[in-house]
């Protein structure tokens, strides 16, 4: 399944575009991923954490002659003009502020009905996160929780938290990416692949905390290898509605949204909800169900603008001391300082050595937002688009007067015959084989011993994940495809082709008496971070890895199921009493013992 809001804090393609930005510029120094390749996610490094009020580290900047209106520069308006007529950019919406002055402009692509403009809703993605901090930094304003306070607190007393350490970790580490926690819940079972999220309920997050146990290190782990994680604001947010007794999208609304004057801004789908994009397809809008408050808001370009100005000049905001205190960096990231929420960095100042730009990016299933403003210049921008982009690079690029990026490549519309052509067997340098399967446009790549991951094409001969998690280009040999790189986390690996058609295994379907077909369903353990759930359908199974749709299995032999392709197999073993204990399971080639789940409920 595509999963597009890997959530972009230090995340997918817009993490790898800043990372290469502080290379030139050391002083400058990231939904969708559900699914396996989720958990390929960047790095955060831990800070400690203590201050509950803002501190003043740095002093107001000198008074400075009234702005002039903000100006679209001529090389700026050329990356949005070509994004939008390319195709990279289905409907952007553009807006900045210097001073007491601000503007708006508006871009779209010809085949669009019409513009966007300062009323139409955008998904924002993980952007939801800096208004999640902001609700934080009020509630330890108002003496409700404190940022240091164990998790634990935030749940009654005889909550049968499953990992000890977890329980204690500060509530904090949740709004700054720091708690470990995997990129989504195990027990995340899409109804709908397509929508991932929207079916979670605050009853199956209780479920996950009490059943799951980290094995990965903390972290305070100089070895730490946990990222961005959409549990931590969905968790957050869900423990600050238990806080103040009430469900958070209405607590939300009424700390933050309402007194920040956003009365356009919520959770629900209004009316004026653009239709999102992605690899020159429409996407489905997401709904986050009880993880909401990590990626759930949608919003528009008036209320984010109205949101920016007043962070610029909180004086007058009821929220003045939790607009400040979110700001404040808590932790390090390797891009610099991280808020409750925002990304802190800093840069050369008008007045000063240096001064905090502060922002956040996010990419969805269908839609991009970059917010991010500096107080020294008075300067902030808000950029919107119902596509899946990269806009950080054009934010932090305008916020720190550099040169904009190149113009966005074209929106590539695969071909069904051309990705035929990259079908089938491959081997990486590692030993690894990798099956390569076309469907339709698209293409599914599965490495021995993992689950599926579905490609979309991007470019000519290069197919990649939503959110960019994993991108595979594939190698020519003249004409003929010989090979193939995949880049994913971090790193790259090439592999060559060993056929053109990828392996299939027809086993022949028996009948399983629906009595005993019961008697397979369940969920079950491949580590940690990974359940299948075993279900009944009819006269067979089907399996469902975290975070991805459901596959189809059939009845080979006893005990035994199978897709349709042979790709992927259930083997059962019983005990000495005849009953199931435990599972393996074949994917691609490859075999993982996968042990039953008997779920704490809480």
């Amino acid at each position: 399944m595509r999963h597009r809001d890997v959530a972009f804090f230090y995340t997918g393609r817009a993490r790898r575009v800043i990372l290469r930005r502080v290379s030139m510029r050391s002083e400058l120094r990231a939904t969708r991923a559900p699914g396996f390749v989720a958990l390929i996610l960047a790095l955060l490094v831990s800070a400690p954490v203590d201050a509950v009020q803002p501190k003043a580290s740095k002093k107001p900047a000198p008074a400075t002659a009234a702005a002039a209106a903000p100006k679209l520069s001529d090389s700026y308006r050329r990356i949005f003009a070509a994004g939008a007529a390319n195709g990279a950019y289905n409907g952007l919406a553009v807006g900045m502020i210097q001073g007491k002055e601000q503007e708006t402009w508006f871009f779209g692509n010809s085949a669009n009905a019409a513009l966007p403009d300062g009323d139409s809703a955008f998904e924002i993605g993980a952007a939801t996160d800096v208004f999640t901090g902001i609700l934080l930094a009020q509630a330890a304003i108002e003496g409700k929780v404190r940022l240091n306070d164990p998790l634990r607190r935030l749940l009654p007393t005889d909550f049968p938290w499953a990992d000890s350490t977890l329980a204690g970790s500060a509530v904090v580490t949740l709004a700054t990416q720091q708690s470990g926690l995997p990129g989504l819940p195990a027990n995340l079972f899409p109804t709908d692949a397509e929508d991932p999220y929207a079916g979670y309920r605050e009853t199956e997050l209780l479920a996950f905390l009490a059943n799951y146990r980290r094995t990965t290190p903390s972290r305070g782990s100089s070895d730490s290898t946990i990222g961005y994680s959409t549990l931590n604001g969905g968790l957050l947010g869900m423990l600050l509605g238990r806080v103040y007794q009430t469900d958070f999208p209405t607590l939300l609304a009424n700390k933050v949204l309402v007194p920040l004057g956003m009365a356009h801004s919520g959770f629900d789908d209004p009316q004026n909800l653009l239709a999102g994009h992605a690899f020159s397809q429409d996407a489905p809008h997401w709904h986050y169900g009880a993880l909401a408050g990590a990626a759930g808001l949608r919003s528009t370009l008036n209320d984010l603008m109205a949101f920016v100005r007043i962070n610029l000049q909180p004086e007058s905001s009821t929220l003045r001391g939790a607009l400040l205190l979110a700001r404040q960096p808590r932790a390090q990231g390797p891009s610099g300082g991280v808020g409750l929420g925002w990304n802190v960095h800093e840069l050369p100042g008008s007045d000063q050595p240096t001064w905090p730009v502060v922002w956040r990016a996010s990419e969805t299933g269908g839609f991009s937002t970059f917010i991010g403003f500096r107080t020294d210049r008075q300067q902030g921008l808000v950029l919107l688009a119902n596509t899946t982009a990269e806009l950080a690079p054009i934010g932090l690029g305008w916020l720190s007067d550099e040169l904009p990026p190149p113009t966005p490549a074209p929106a590539f519309v695969g071909d069904a015959a051309a990705a035929a052509r990259y079908a089938g067997l491959y081997r990486l340098a590692n030993g690894a084989d990798v099956t390569v399967r076309s469907a339709g446009t698209a293409l599914s790549a599965q490495v021995r011993g993992q689950p599926v991951w579905r490609l979309m094409a991007v470019a000519e001969d290069v197919y990649a994940t939503n959110g960019g998690a994993a991108v595979i280009t594939f190698v020519r040999n003249i004409d003929e495809i010989s090979g193939l790189v995949l880049r994913a986390n971090g790193g790259y690996v090439s592999a060559q082709r060993l056929s053109e058609r990828a392996p299939r295994l027809s086993r022949n379907a028996i009948v399983v008496d629906a009595k005993k077909l019961a008697e397979y369903a369940g969920d079950y353990a491949l580590d940690e971070n990974i359940l299948v759930r075993v279900s009944t359908t009819g006269d067979g199974l089907s399996a469902q890895y975290t975070g991805t749709a459901s596959i189809p299995m059939h009845a080979v032999a006893p005990d035994r199921f199978a897709d349709a392709e042979g790709a992927n197999g259930l083997n059962f073993t019983r005990d000495e009493n005849n009953r199931i204990s435990s599972l393996t399971v074949e994917l691609g080639g490859g075999e993982r013992k996968a042990q039953p789940v008997h779920w704490r409920t809480p």
